[in-house]
């Protein structure tokens, strides 16, 4: 795995994890963190490019949706619609890095980068807490790909000094909670519903 900006890089079983991270300062307002960009080689997947999102990544991230079938969409947002509404398109693009992580991963098909995951810890009402989601393209899915983009934003959530995150899982998600379990969270399952929490603290 490298970075072009140079900065020492480790590679932890060949996921992805970048173990030390230098964190951009972050000025008021919606700030991308333009020099927080690598590269990593995964197996059966190739060279993946990792970074922040951006406003721009609009047109690549409805692509990104599209290549999901009704029941990832299901597992990801607990509802289906065929495409993601505007404002919440708007909402995943325009990050302020003050208070949200987003990384997408990147893949070059046919000379065009193509959007193939996205990975995200969004900071709630509850102090030190934050949520995370993941969603990965269905044709790359279970190659690692979601678990190399989890766990930086993960690792960038424990530099932050966040001491809780955690996410909603469906009961069918089998693969997010076999992550789960693999990076590993606390797995309980919330009373009264079908759902499980997935909730990992840090020390």
């Amino acid at each position: 795995m490298d970075r072009e900006a140079g900065l020492k890089v480790t590679a932890e079983e060949e996921t992805g994890v970048y173990q030390e991270l230098e964190l951009p300062s972050m000025p008021p307002g919606f700030v991308y963190p333009d020099h927080f960009e690598w590269f990593v080689e995964l197996p059966d997947v190739g060279r993946l490019k990792v970074r922040p999102i951006r406003e721009q990544d609009a047109a690549l991230l409805e692509d990104l949706f599209k290549t999901l079938t009704p029941h990832s969409v299901y597992l990801r947002f607990f509802s289906f619609f065929r495409r993601l509404p505007p404002g919440m398109l708007e909402r995943f693009t325009r990050i302020d890095y003050r208070h949200e992580i987003a990384l997408v991963g990147l893949l070059k098909e046919y000379g065009e980068e193509k959007m193939v995951a996205d990975a995200r810890v969004v900071e709630t009402a509850n102090a030190g807490t934050a949520e995370f989601s993941v969603m990965v393209s269905d044709h790359l899915q279970g190659k690692g790909i979601g678990a190399c983009l989890l766990q930086n934003c993960l690792e960038i959530a424990r530099k932050r000094g966040y001491q809780r995150i955690y996410g909603i899982v469906l009961p069918e998600n089998k693969q997010m909670l076999a992550l789960g379990r693999k990076l590993g969270f606390t797995i309980r399952h919330i009373t009264g519903s079908r759902e499980y929490e997935l909730s990992r603290a840090f020390e």
